[in-house]
């Protein structure tokens, strides 16, 4: 009791470091509460950017194999525009010698040949366009179209329209068949020959 008795009377000595040990244990709980809280959203925020790096990073290596896949298609269309379409010059006559010799190859005779010329704005390409009436057994327009989608002039089947004979027994139909390449430039001169006029595409 006495010894409590002498820390009441000199309660002046211990009081301000008394108060300044809590404020500091306050303080401290404070400063460790902030330094975790900062750590977590630290945490946080180096999760965020390293998920965003991996992110960019995988976009990066999709956009590289885009333009890979794009330098690709450019070489091929390249390609295909010099050594499989071609000049209009050195290609339109023996795309419609060829387009003559395998229909009358399937025993067919074409008759009353129609030409079409499109420009395509946007790729360049020139379309052109052989329409023809044939007549002949079915087998025979089967074996016609076949030749034409095996030829190297790169053929393309585009229409072929079937009109029954007056005589239902008869095996025999007449067709109309429209088969189109394209070519890589105009020959007015040659189109002028042919009386074709060229239109001009979207």
């Amino acid at each position: 009791m006495r010894g409590q008795g002498v820390w009441w009377r000199l309660w002046y000595v211990w009081l301000i470091p008394g108060l300044l040990v809590a404020l500091n244990v306050v303080w401290l709980g404070g400063v460790r509460g902030a330094v975790l809280g900062r750590g977590s959203l630290l945490t946080r925020q180096v999760e965020t950017a390293e998920g965003e790096v991996a992110r960019l990073g995988s976009q990066q290596a999709h956009l590289q194999k885009t333009e890979e896949q794009l330098a690709s298609l450019k070489g091929d269309l390249a390609v295909l525009r010099e050594e499989q379409l071609g000049r209009m010059s050195a290609r339109l006559v023996p795309f419609l010698t060829d387009v003559v010799q395998r229909a009358e190859q399937s025993g067919l005779h074409p008759e009353r040949i129609g030409y079409t010329v499109q420009r395509d704005e946007k790729t360049g390409l020139v379309g052109f366009s052989a329409s023809y009436n044939v007549k002949g057994g079915y087998e025979q327009i089967r074996e016609c179209v076949s030749q034409l989608e095996s030829s190297p002039q790169f053929i393309i089947v585009e229409r072929l329209g079937l009109r029954g004979q007056d005589d239902a027994s008869s095996l025999t139909v007449d067709v109309q068949l429209t088969v189109q390449t394209f070519f890589s430039d105009t020959d007015e001169k040659l189109l002028k020959e042919l009386g074709v006029e060229v239109v001009r595409g979207e």
